[in-house]
Order: structure tokens, then C-alpha cells, then sequence
């Protein structure tokens, strides 16, 4: 009709519930995809302000710059939030969050299969759709470790996953303490040629606690020893765009710099000679944890754990032990090889980066991260990465005859 508004395209079969949702994105991802980068910082406070994640955010930018730049664009989808989606009807989340309280929170230390089948079956008799084992367990990770483990096995047991005095040292600036440990990866690798297992490798890695950012993280078959740290360190020192693109990972890692303060434990490989050598030399400061008091190097332990529990999804895992292994055969399922493995922990660390966390109030690390550095706290970069790693690897002194 001449001379008449159309209703913009997608209206008329949204509600309005919907249609308030997609106007009120608007006006937050209409400026952002203005822009021509969409930093982290401020895909964090879009996804603050419309109660989504930073990924999701991304998403909408994108869609925003694929339509017609009108607010219909932005129309909530149905969707079951795809592999690894978080989004649940609220009344099944309702049903999750009180039987975690009341049935997984116990002394009775229930499973993980036990409790999903007791949320499928509160969910039946809402006439809801129960959700997936892999959506519950998502749920179950995100629960505060301290917490959850005093709950399931007392104050003793959650003392290996507190900080001194139960609270990490407070740290403000971008890697001024950073707590390094290695650990065997909880998944069998095989070799490049014939595909066949070679056996499990080492993680080292490191957490910045002021963010909880990693900013370092290496794989090696080789156990840990005086040549394990210079890798890692040298791996946090560089700017990993380069590596990254080596590497044929689609990811960003931001997270590099020279660490202020290392923070470990007292095996001999932190002791060394040649670890000495390469901090004084580089002006980095290292404090070891008390013998005996494991929780003062909780930080790093908590991060190791979330790790391995990820990779006990991966074909060929070991899972933490033969009890929970049961008749699973590793060394048949096995199908990744070590470079194979270090690309997926990559992009594991990336989408561990752009996560809420508990430990920054809700925030991000890949948020609070670019917060600092972009106040003008951003660590110093190394440029020659190879000489950087000599003045970490152990030496020989040759007598002259």
C-alpha cells in the first residue's frame, strides 16, 4: 500500500517478547559492528549488558553486519544452542541447579551418571525435555571447586584446592605472579606415520593469578625435567600470533610477557640451575610454595584439573584412574597425535579464556586481561625467542686445557 509503514521483515511472526529482545541488542550491536574490530573488552560489556556470552556477542555482530543492519536481524532463534551449547529452558535449569544442590553437593559423593538421571527424571514429570549428560556436565564444572569438593569430601580434601589462608595472594598487575606445574596428560597420543599409540605426554602450564589467564602452555613427550620450564616460559614470553598461524590454529591468544614473580612448587626441574640462571638474568623473581602445603598452589592445580577433565572427552583418554577407566581400551581409541593434542588445547584455552569466571567476580579472563593491558599494564614482549629459551636451558661448563 502506498504511503503505508511495512513492518520490518521477521516482525510479524516474532512476538513481543522476541521483538523487544532483538531491539534491545540493537542498540548495543549496531554500534559495535560499526566498528571495524570488536575488541574483547567491549564484547564483554555487550555481553554484560544483554546477558549472553562474549562468544554469542560475536555472533550477533555478525549477523547484524550479514543482514540489513535492522533490528529484525537480531530476532532470537530457536535453537538447542547446537554441540556444546549452554542455553536451557529456564525451568530446566531450575531443575539442574536444585538437584546439583541437594543430590551432587552431598557426602554421598553420587556420580555424574546417577545424577543426570535423577534431572531426567524430574524433567519427565515436568513435561520438560531433559537436557543432555554433556550439558549437565558443563554445569557440574562450573561449580566453585572449593566449594564442591567440601561438600563431596570435607575440608581436608579441598585443601589442595585453596590459595594460603583459602584465598589466593592479591595480585593486581598482568603476570606479576604466575604459578607454573606440570602434569601427564590424561590421554594417550599416537605417532605421526603409522598412527599408532606412543603413549601419554606432558603438560606444562601457567595461569597468570591476576587474571587466570594462560599465557603459557606446552606439550612434550619427555617428563618433566631442567630443559621443561624454559619452553613454557619461553611460550608466554612471545607474541603467539606467529606461532598460532605456524601452528594452523584459528584462535586468539593475546596473553604474552615476561612474568614479574613465578610462583612453584619444590620439584627439582624448578630448582635448577639452569632456571636460576635464565630469571636472574631476565630479572624474574621465583618464590617456591611451603613443602607439604599443597593448597598454596591452588590456582595452578585448579586449572590442571579443569584441563584433564576436558581432555578426558577426547578418543584415547585415560581418564584419572583405572577405576574410572573400567574396561575402556586407550591405546585402541587413541587417534591424536602430540601436534594434534597441542591444537586442540589451544582452542580449549581460547574458549577457556572467553568463559565467566567465578574467580573474577563473573567476569572473563580474556576480559579482564584486556582491561589491564589496555590501562597501560601490558608486561614486556620478548622479540628473539630462541635466545630468549637458551638462557633457560641447563649448561655445561667445558675446562680449557
Amino acid at each position: 500500500m502506498a504511503g503505508s509503514a511495512l513492518p520490518e521483515r521477521g516482525v510479524l511472526t516474532a512476538d513481543e517478547a522476541q521483538w523487544q529482545v532483538a531491539v534491545v541488542r540493537a542498540k548495543v550491536i549496531g554500534p559495535l559492528a560499526e566498528s571495524d574490530r570488536v575488541s574483547i573488552a567491549a564484547a564483554d560489556q555487550a555481553a554484560d549488558q544483554l546477558g549472553v556470552t562474549q562468544r554469542q556477542v560475536y555472533a550477533l555482530v555478525r549477523r547484524w553486519r550479514t543482514g540489513e543492519g535492522v533490528a529484525s536481524d537480531l530476532l532470537p532463534r530457536r535453537s538447542s544452542g547446537g554441540r556444546g551449547g549452554a542455553r536451557l529452558p529456564e525451568e530446566v535449569e531450575q531443575i539442574i541447579r536444585k538437584v546439583l544442590r541437594t543430590r551432587y553437593l552431598t557426602r554421598q559423593k553420587r556420580s555424574v551418571t546417577v545424577i543426570c538421571r535423577e534431572i531426567t527424571r524430574e524433567c519427565r514429570i515436568a513435561g520438560l525435555a531433559p537436557p543432555s549428560r554433556s550439558a549437565v556436565t558443563r554445569r557440574i564444572r562450573l561449580l566453585d571447586p572449593v566449594k564442591a569438593t567440601t561438600a563431596r569430601q570435607g575440608t581436608d580434601a579441598a585443601r589442595s584446592r585453596r590459595a594460603a589462608g583459602g584465598t589466593t595472594p592479591a595480585v593486581d598487575g598482568l603476570l606479576e605472579r604466575v604459578q607454573i606445574d606440570h602434569t601427564p596428560a590424561d590421554v594417550i597420543v599416537v605417532d605421526d606415520f603409522h598412527r599408532l599409540p606412543i603413549g601419554r605426554p606432558y603438560v606444562t602450564a601457567a595461569i597468570d593469578e591476576a587474571t587466570r589467564c594462560v599465557p603459557g602452555l606446552v606439550i612434550t613427550l619427555e617428563a618433566p625435567s631442567a630443559t621443561s620450564v624454559g619452553p613454557c616460559l619461553a611460550h608466554m614470553a612471545i607474541d603467539k600470533r606467529a606461532w598460532l598461524e605456524r601452528s594452523k590454529i584459528d584462535a586468539a591468544w593475546p596473553m604474552s610477557g615476561k612474568p614479574v614473580r613465578l610462583y612453584v612448587d619444590n620439584a627439582a626441574e624448578f630448582k635448577s640451575e639452569a632456571l636460576r640462571r635464565g630469571c636472574e638474568r631476565h630479572g624474574i623473581g621465583v618464590d617456591y610454595r611451603p613443602p607439604g602445603q599443597p593448597h598454596f598452589g591452588g590456582v595452578i592445580e585448579w586449572l590442571i584439573g579443569t584441563m584433564m577433565t576436558m581432555v578426558h572427552e577426547l578418543p584415547g583418554t585415560t581418564f584419572s584412574n583405572t577405576a574410572d577407566r573400567g574396561a575402556y581400551d586407550s591405546d585402541a581409541k587413541a587417534v591424536l597425535t602430540l601436534s594434534e593434542l597441542q591444537r586442540w588445547m589451544a582452542l580449549a584455552v581460547a574458549c577457556y579464556h572467553g568463559r565467566p569466571h567465578e574467580g573474577l567476580g563473573g567476569r572473563t579472563p580474556a576480559g579482564v586481561w584486556a582491561e589491564r593491558s589496555g590501562a597501560g599494564g601490558a608486561p614486556a614482549m620478548v622479540t628473539n625467542e630462541a635466545a630468549f629459551l637458551v638462557d633457560f636451558l641447563p649448561f655445561e661448563v667445558i675446562e680449557q686445557w
